[in-house]
């Protein structure tokens, strides 16, 4: 089987999401304080958690979209995490999603942990365009993105749909060469 590259930063270990991470991604997807930011529904089980470790595994051998888990070396911990989806081969674009446990946020542990996947979206994987969709309320995403030089775009109007609701959402996205130029 295929397996994900590993990406080490100063404080963090990027790495396939295994079958030993299903609790954590239990706990964190059914976080109300993380949800709150994600568009997404609570999961209702362990065996959604299992199914989507199982999906990130079908998902590398196809080419598709990828997930990994962010963890802290210090404590050897996972505590969130990142990846890419939506992904258009032929126009060469996709999008970012991440996540990370309240604890760590304020920390600029996601622009860390996002370095690194930006860097393989373009050169290994030969995206010219990452996405990123927020909601307008999440003040502490947009920093995120915008720090690593993406640009706001536009609002897209009732894009996400969480528990019922319809929510607006800002569309960012970063070029390549704009990624080259920074970093």
């Amino acid at each position: 089987m295929e397996k994900y590259p590993v990406f080490e930063t100063e404080r963090l270990v990027l790495r396939q999401i295994t079958m030993n991470d299903v609790n954590f991604l239990y706990d964190l997807y059914t976080s109300e304080n993380v949800l709150r930011y994600f568009g997404m529904s609570p999961i209702e089980s362990k065996d959604v958690a299992v199914s989507m470790v199982e999906n990130y595994e079908k998902h590398l051998e196809s080419g598709g979209p990828m997930r990994f888990a962010i963890v802290e070396k210090k404590t050897k911990k996972m505590i969130g995490t990142c990846g890419f989806h939506g992904i258009s081969k032929a126009y060469k674009r996709c999008e970012i999603g991440y996540d990370l446990i309240p604890e760590h946020w304020g920390k600029g542990i996601m622009g860390e942990a996002l370095t690194p996947l930006l860097n393989f979206l373009f050169t290994d994987k030969g995206m010219n365009r990452a996405g990123a969709v927020i909601v307008p309320y999440n003040k502490a995403s947009s920093r995120v993105v915008e720090k690593l030089g993406f640009k706001q775009e536009g609002l897209l109007r009732e894009y996400i749909l969480q528990d019922d609701q319809a929510y607006d959402a800002y569309m960012y996205s970063l070029l390549k060469k704009e990624w080259l130029s920074e970093f």
